[in-house]
């Protein structure tokens, strides 16, 4: 993903004190060798949205629509989302962070959405750390009916946070809505925003703060779903980027992918799976339904059926997987390329397969495979998966504390344990 040095056909990755020193063919060093013959050497996935916490409620509203998913999730005090504990919520961004590791994904904009208490968000950002991935922690509201807790930390909290610092490979921002109060904070603090504009009356209400000078490069847009040609055109102009998540959109039925707009308007896009309980975290998945959506619009167009749609290729569709992602999570001057003076966040893929080789054009063939594909993975120059499996995790106690954390979430809830939705044919 680094123009000037392009694909190297057979090559060479050294790092040193997790730093990426050189690319090139045939260096010599005094280090640890990975062979990765029959090998993809790339850098690693960047998740541009995704709320982890929720990873023990997985597939639960995978035929849902939005009303659904936003009802039952946190509408009234005994919906899902509000009967999270400290603990819930630790093993669900622990699980969720190990499973984005396993399917190369090497950094993660978590939406935390759940800092009920500050022990509710410290909770969070353990489970991240003991993880190892790289993460930016959008520190964002509760949303729903529901009685807060006197200590509830929104907003405040994020002062404390920033004043401790999270960790060498946590970036603190904010989330996850248009709201003034909100960027005011943020350029305050100088951290970036996160937001969710998801309709275009969020888009209209989004063009109100320019005046104020509160937007601008530190904002990234998620789903960005039916806007307004100037709404696009002041992303455009404030220098923002875009996170789209376009299989969870899809299957909540919220719109038409905002894939050829953000190329319109030359913004920065990436992708974002946004949360298991909806659909995967696998980004070959992602890149896949990305890819067929996209150049499936041309059809639509041709036949009148709507904007016209230009054609992405399997390499604009990685770009945006990993640098392009690490645009949208305002990272890519550490990650998102395979470029020396960037961290070494490196996946190594198996192309000696069935469903990769022979490779006849790497990126097709990226496309191509699925996390099965993932044999080595590392953050900052450390191995965090080699040879398929994750390196020092006990996988049956994580699942073990995910199953606990389900069941007493819809125990305590009171939801069903097979959803009922509005999602019906005829």
């Amino acid at each position: 993903m680094d123009p000037d040095i392009g694909e190297l056909e057979t090559g060479d990755v050294l790092i040193e004190d997790g730093r990426i020193v050189a690319v090139e063919p045939n260096l010599h060093a005094d280090a640890e060798v990975l062979d990765c013959s029959g090998r993809i050497v790339m850098p690693g996935f960047v998740n541009s949205h995704h709320h982890m916490f929720q990873t023990a409620l997985r597939s639960y509203w995978s035929d849902a629509l939005e009303i659904d998913y936003f009802l039952q999730s946190r509408a009234g005090d005994q919906a899902l989302f509000h009967k999270y504990t400290p603990e819930d919520v630790y093993w669900g961004e622990f699980g969720g962070a190990l499973e984005n590791l396993a399917a190369g994904t090497t950094t993660v904009v978590d939406t935390s959405q759940c800092s009920y208490t500050p022990e509710h968000t410290d909770a969070a950002l353990d489970g991240i750390r003991r993880s190892g991935i790289r993460c930016m922690f959008s520190f964002s509201p509760v949303f729903g009916e529901f009685e807060p807790d006197p200590s509830y930390a929104h907003p405040e909290d994020i002062r404390r946070l920033v004043e401790h610092g999270s960790g060498p490979l946590v970036g603190l921002a904010l989330g996850y809505h248009v709201d003034d109060d909100l960027f005011r904070l943020s350029r305050d603090l100088e951290l970036p925003v996160f937001a969710h504009v998801n309709d275009v009356h969020m888009g209209r209400f989004l063009e109100d703060f320019e005046p104020e000078g509160l937007l601008g490069p530190w904002l990234t847009y998620i789903h960005c779903l039916g806007l307004d040609e100037s709404t696009w055109d002041l992303i455009g102009r404030t220098g923002a980027k875009v996170s789209v998540s376009c299989i969870a959109e899809q299957t909540l039925g919220m719109g038409r992918l905002a894939l050829q707009p953000a190329l319109d308007h030359e913004v920065p896009v990436g992708f974002g799976t946004d949360a298991v309980s909806i659909h995967t975290v696998d980004f070959f998945s992602q890149m896949r339904a990305a890819y067929t959506l996209q150049r499936g619009g041309m059809a639509n167009h041709a036949q009148g059926g709507g904007a016209e749609v230009r054609p992405v290729s399997t390499r604009d569709v990685l770009r945006m997987a990993t640098l392009g992602g690490a645009q949208a999570a305002h990272l890519d001057h550490l990650v998102g390329s395979l470029t020396p003076g960037k961290r070494g966040d490196v996946i190594v893929l198996n192309a000696q397969a069935l469903n990769a080789g022979p490779v006849n054009h790497a990126p097709g063939a990226v496309l191509q495979m699925d996390t099965s594909n993932v044999e080595t993975v590392l953050v900052d120059g450390r191995v965090v998966k080699r040879d398929g499996r994750l390196v020092g995790v006990d996988l049956d106690a994580v699942l073990d504390a995910l199953s606990r954390s389900a069941d007493g979430l819809l125990r305590r809830s009171g939801a069903p344990s097979i959803l009922l939705t509005s999602c019906r044919l005829g």
